[in-house]
């Protein structure tokens, strides 16, 4: 299936705030020698990744009103087209504290409570933005007032607007992947775990996880497993992704949307499966060496593009 338009959707959208200290403890002020605020969340952050590659999307975003003039204005410098759906508070903030031996601690805020009358209002904007052939990215935490069967009526309004779904979410249990069997699932190897219900030793089992999402009717299940690469299956073939080790990891944050980012930029490019996920496996390996949660750079994917290697397993 190719796609007409894409679409990524952030119900809980987040400012990305690094903040690099000479050292960093309990109780001390500490001066913040550098800082960068990146406009993120995992939806938006698969709009940027595409965006850097020229494939055109829209981030449709419902946003806390209060403190979004600054997140929609670092969208704007990356020329990320948006469709803004406000209510009241604030997008949340993920604070980052970055010493110089890489140690990171991180202060994660919560963001807007969402009330019917803006699950309403979205729904709205989907049966006009949505047209047959559209991909909807549905990625990300999911807000206070997002239940379940909530999450489930948007994803299904999605598709009986005529939208093919790609998930990246920990909201999407096995029953609700059953129900709704998207395009596409990329749960990390925690995640994963999660899902399934059980710790995964080794490949054997994780393979034998991802089989099981599979067999809901997944047409991709894509599991992101850090250093160790990526292991994937459409139910009928499984690869295993070995990536190259890097010398230097700036942040790992943003890896696993950027590695979602890739496979659907393959996909773009007509790519057969095994090269789309070792293209898949090289963004989100080139966004380690970005610093907080750039997209990666070409020149990155394309020399790590180089030495990943798929093997069917």
């Amino acid at each position: 299936m190719m796609f007409d338009k894409i679409i990524t959707l952030s119900l809980n959208p987040a400012a990305d705030i690094t903040c690099y200290v000479n050292s960093f403890g309990i109780g001390e002020d500490y001066e913040v020698q550098n800082e960068l605020y990146d406009a993120a969340g995992k939806a938006v952050d698969v709009s940027r990744v595409l965006r850097s590659y020229e494939i055109p999307n829209t981030a449709l975003i419902i946003a806390g009103q209060e403190n979004s003039r600054r997140y929609f204005e670092r969208l704007k410098d990356e020329n990320v087209q948006t469709r803004v759906i406000y209510t009241n508070g604030r997008i949340r903030e993920n604070t980052s504290i970055v010493t110089p031996d890489g140690t990171v601690t991180r202060l994660i805020r919560r963001g807007p409570l969402l009330y019917q009358r803006t699950i309403d209002e979205l729904e709205t904007v989907l049966s006009e933005e949505i047209k047959p052939a559209t991909l909807v990215v549905v990625a990300g935490a999911m807000p206070e007032g997002i239940t379940d069967e909530i999450f489930c009526e948007i994803c299904m309004f999605i598709q009986e607007a005529g939208g093919t779904l790609a998930l990246d979410t920990r909201t999407a249990t096995l029953k609700i992947i059953e129900k709704l069997k998207p395009w596409v699932i990329k749960p990390n190897y925690e995640e994963l775990c999660t899902l399934v219900g059980r710790p995964l030793n080794g490949i054997a089992e994780i393979r034998e996880a991802i089989h099981q999402i599979a067999a809901l009717g997944v047409k991709h299940v894509l599991a992101s497993l850090g250093a160790e690469g990526m292991i994937y299956t459409n139910g009928e073939v499984t690869y295993k992704v070995d990536v190259p080790e890097l010398s230097e990891i700036k942040s790992t944050i943003g890896a696993g949307d950027a590695a979602l980012a890739g496979f659907i930029i393959a996909h773009d490019y007509k790519y057969d499966i095994k090269r789309s996920i070792q293209f898949a496996a090289a963004f989100g390996t080139a966004s380690c060496l970005v610093e907080g949660t750039n997209p990666p750079r070409r020149i990155s994917v394309a020399m790590i593009n180089n030495q990943v290697t798929v093997s069917e397993i």
